[in-house]
């Protein structure tokens, strides 16, 4: 006799599959520039990064896109959409993490470090061949495409040791091919 779904699931275990973190972080354009924190701890304590966090046990992605905007910056967004993910492995030193990547549109106010953020300013962002700008400093990347014309985030490689926390230059950079894309196209 094969058992029930519900006798599968009461023997399931889970541990049998290592999970990995879950995080968000959030693109927030206004003009030319990016809203970014400097992170106030480690890894890359003083280094520069889109704000976001790990999504805590209870709360949907958008909920903890939202609360970590708020807890970092101060600022409240709207019209929160899902931009990708980034997966490759190693982004970050501390474990095993995948983020989930959303773009919002600034609601205005001024970004003031909280949390785990020692600052929280807009910078701006450009991107000219492999070198991307961001602010007064470049970082040189290795930029590869998928077959969409798109970022690869597996196959870009950062090459400068740079201001830049975790993989965020190359999200940063794949917003800016994506809307040269969405420019052409229009």
């Amino acid at each position: 006799m094969s058992e029930t779904e519900e006798e599968f699931l009461n023997n399931y275990d889970p541990s049998i599959y290592r999970h990995p973190s879950v995080a968000v972080d959030c693109l927030v354009r206004k003009g030319q520039s990016i809203l970014l924190v400097k992170r106030g701890g480690h890894p890359f304590k003083g280094r520069l990064a889109l704000p976001g966090g790990f999504i805590e046990e209870g709360e949907s992605a958008e909920q903890a896109v939202k609360r970590e905007l708020k807890e970092e910056t101060g600022l409240s967004v709207t019209r929160l959409s899902q931009f990708g993910f980034a997966s490759t492995p190693g982004r970050d030193p501390r474990d095993w993490n995948i983020s989930l990547i959303f773009t919002a549109h600034y609601a205005g106010g001024e970004p003031k470090g909280g949390d785990d953020a020692e600052s929280a300013v807009f910078l701006p962002v450009s991107l000219s061949g492999n070198e991307l700008r961001v602010g007064e400093s470049v970082v040189i990347l290795d930029i590869r495409l998928n077959e969409l014309g798109e970022l690869d985030y597996n196959q870009t490689k950062q090459l400068t040791n740079s201001v830049m926390a975790f993989d965020h230059a190359k999200i940063i950079a794949a917003m800016l091919i994506k809307e040269r894309i969405v420019q052409k196209t229009q």
